[in-house]
């Protein structure tokens, strides 16, 4: 059996949006996830799964779905999608609609197993099983992450592995309530190894982000924070995220700055029916921001949006304030990026081999 390797997937390489807005997922980063498909499936799959780790939920299954529709049999793209309907971190993992992605792949789980032809993403798939089985979300979150720390001892240097891993330890701490911090630092040293091995890794900058995101370990995650909005610029939570480390920090500026953008970000693709979680997200860390910078005007508007937010739809152009609600980036905005190390060359984002397996 052929299996896709050494992919090595910068997700601008691919367009094809549901729009002008959607099009701006262009870039989203870069991640390195062979499996067992190839061609446009797996290009929507690589896209879907960079999406995923910046928590880009609806646009990540778009990818998923297209991949799917490509290669119904493709049993990675059912385990991505299950994994794109529930922040792992804050909510209680409503299973309904990952179960109902899974069962379109097989009806039993055994059935879904054997679609999966490596041991590897096997193991990728039992580990979303035990996630979105039965029993409490507490239950499903801890087996979970005790699969994929089983499936991590089996691949220690797999990189998705590793993010998921990390990921899933997060999770875990959010159920139980644990405050020890332990598993925090775990899952923080596994995603700052991945950093340094892909700087571009979007799930590296962003759990790094989750796992020192208390004033203690904020400096581990300083330049990750700087990095993931750098990473995947049109993704509204990648624009929010680093303002958990620069708001430790004391860098009103980039809180005000980055949550103004991320605003801006929900904004411009967000369409009428869709959740606006996004968009809320960022609407009292800007206004903190701007209160510490004693910019009041600014921090009205913040409450103006959150009321117009409340009627379903956002501010109208003109009613922002100067240029506020153009999705132009009006008003106090972060200071200028810094000059990050030059990306991968196309050649290198893109280079996929095959060997027999």
């Amino acid at each position: 059996m052929k299996l896709v390797r050494n992919v090595v997937l910068t997700v601008c390489m691919l367009a094809m949006a549901a729009g002008p807005a959607r099009a701006q997922f262009e870039n989203v980063g870069v991640i390195d996830f062979p499996t067992s498909a190839s061609g446009e499936a797996q290009d929507h799959f690589l896209r879907g799964v960079a999406i995923l780790h910046s928590f880009g939920w609806i646009q990540a299954r778009e990818q998923f779905h297209a991949a799917q529709e490509l290669d119904p049999d493709f049993a990675m793209a059912y385990w991505g999608e299950s994994l794109a309907y529930n922040h792992p971190l804050t909510s209680q993992m409503d299973a309904t609609e990952p179960r109902n992605a899974l069962q379109r792949l097989a009806p039993t789980r055994a059935e879904r197993l054997a679609k999966a032809p490596t041991d590897r993403e096997k193991g990728f798939l039992n580990a979303v099983e035990i996630l979105w089985g039965d029993g409490e979300h507490v239950d499903r979150r801890v087996g979970y992450m005790e699969a994929m720390e089983r499936l991590y001892e089996q691949y220690p240097d797999d990189p998705e592995v590793a993010a998921f891993y990390s990921l899933s330890m997060l999770s875990a701490v959010a159920a139980t309530r644990d405050l020890s911090g332990r598993l925090n630092v775990k899952a923080g040293t596994i995603a700052l190894k991945l950093f340094k091995d892909n700087a571009y890794h979007p799930g590296a900058v962003h759990y790094t982000i989750h796992s020192f995101d208390d004033p203690i370990h904020a400096p581990l995650a300083l330049e990750a924070a700087h990095r993931f909005a750098e990473i995947a610029p049109a993704v509204s939570h990648a624009r929010h995220m680093p303002t958990h480390i620069f708001i430790q920090h004391g860098m009103w500026d980039y809180v005000s700055g980055h949550n103004q953008s991320a605003y801006d970000a929900a904004r411009e693709l967000w369409e009428p029916g869709e959740p606006m979680g996004d968009a809320t997200h960022s609407l009292d860390w800007g206004q903190y921001g701007d209160l510490q910078l004693g910019d009041y005007e600014k921090a009205r508007l913040w409450i103006r949006r959150i009321e117009k937010l409340a009627s379903g739809t956002f501010l109208e152009f003109g009613e922002g304030g100067p240029s506020e609600e153009t999705g132009q980036g009006g008003g106090r905005g972060a200071p200028p990026p810094r000059q990050p190390p030059a990306p991968p060359q196309p050649q290198q984002m893109a280079h996929v081999g095959k060997n027999q397996q």
